[in-house]
């Protein structure tokens, strides 16, 4: 009877490593597919996003000259208004 129940341990190990290293292989390749299909995924998406925020702007400044005209002054106003608080911290840090 003992010998049965050795035999029968015996067996549960040999099965539990084979799963074990059968999972761990097929378990990387699955992994490994599974993150080339994620990054060709993710480019997708980065070259639509892209498409889209460049082809938006290269619209908007194509059909309204004038609304490109408001935007760079606004982006002047901007920057002067930078530039003069940058000036301002630089007297008031001296």
């Amino acid at each position: 009877m003992d010998t049965l129940v050795t035999l029968n341990f015996i067996g549960y190990a040999v099965v539990l490593t084979g799963g074990l290293v059968l999972g761990t292989l097929f378990g990387r390749n699955m992994v490994t597919d599974f993150i080339s299909l994620v990054h060709q995924l993710e480019s997708r998406v980065i070259a639509l996003e892209t498409m889209l925020h460049f082809g938006k702007a290269a619209v908007a400044v194509a059909s309204d000259p004038a609304a490109a005209t408001a935007a760079i002054k606004s982006h002047a106003e901007a920057t002067e208004k930078l530039a003069s608080a940058i000036a301002a911290a630089k007297i008031a840090g001296n």
